[in-house]
């Protein structure tokens, strides 16, 4: 595995900031490229999506891709989000047969759920975000607290 820098470290953030977040995260992103986000299930995944989304300034209404595996939002300045879902594939071939590969050679902004599906076939210079759970919750504190890393060249 490639090493990373760390370009942007959140910890312990409720749900409540979570746009602040985005706009931090997005704050980050190229206008083209690949951004993956990993995390268990129920992490929070699409839910930062959907705010990354709104700060890039996508005024569609922004939704889990998991059945239809890609979602394609319109940017205000003209720009494009494929918002593409892999939970469901079980390969890279399945990825290739669906057309996600030229999707990727693609102008325009790719956030992908589930990428170790396809991990051999990222481009070298992809974005990495992870969102976690915290592992710890004290007495008295909200269980909904997450940990976001941002790790890129």
């Amino acid at each position: 595995m490639r090493s990373l820098n760390i370009l942007l470290e959140v910890k312990g953030f409720y749900l409540a900031d979570l746009h602040q977040i985005a706009n931090k995260v997005a704050s980050f992103l190229p206008n083209d490229g690949v951004v993956v986000f990993q995390g268990e299930m129920g992490a929070g995944k699409t839910t930062l999506i959907k705010a990354i989304c709104q700060s890039l300034g996508v005024e569609d209404n922004v939704s889990s891709p998991t059945f239809g595996l890609v979602n394609v939002y319109h940017m205000k300045n003209g720009g494009v989000i494929n918002h593409i879902d892999l939970y469901r594939l079980k390969d890279a071939r399945e990825a290739e047969e669906a057309g996600i590969f030229d999707l990727l050679d693609q102008s325009g902004l790719s956030l992908i759920e589930w990428p170790e599906r396809i991990a051999d076939y990222l481009p070298p210079n992809s974005l990495v975000v992870e969102v976690n759970r915290c592992d710890f919750v004290g007495e008295g504190e909200e269980p909904d607290r997450r940990n976001i890393i941002l790790h890129g060249n």
